[in-house]
């Protein structure tokens, strides 16, 4: 299987940023915020690339800070909103994390009885005839 080159991914990956960001633009909607600041994690996973993208490619930074000076006010405003859905989405993971924990429990539950059903089986016909089983 045969990779792009950095330079086409670095492309592509400018490429869908402007994309993202000309549709928060069209959409009327700010920047996503966190803790005072642009939320670059929220970010790079709305366009599917690593975090550090917006950090080491130079034409995705510029895009970046491009928009971060073009939309200030309304990124602030999204502010009060964010924390909330801060709450909100630890909780969600939290919930699926117990909930992964429960289903590994249950399957390692359900393992065990049928080993015992079967260690059982294997009593009893130690019990009955006197002889080992294998």
């Amino acid at each position: 299987m045969a990779g792009k080159s950095g330079s086409v991914l670095g492309a592509e990956n400018t490429e869908t940023l402007e994309k993202y960001l000309k549709a928060l633009e069209l959409e009327g909607r700010p920047l996503p915020m966190r803790g005072g600041e642009v939320n670059r994690s929220a970010i790079a996973l709305a366009c599917g690339f690593d975090r550090q993208v917006l950090y080491k490619n130079p034409a995705a930074a510029a895009l970046l800070a491009a928009a971060i000076a073009k939309l200030p006010a309304a990124a602030a405003a999204d502010e009060e909103e964010a924390k909330p859905e801060t709450k909100s989405d630890r909780r969600d993971r939290r919930i699926l994390s117990l909930e992964q924990q429960l289903a590994a429990s249950r399957a390692e539950c359900a393992g065990l009885r049928e080993k015992l059903r079967r260690l059982e089986q294997v009593e009893d016909i130690m019990v009955t005839t006197g002889r080992r089983v294998s």
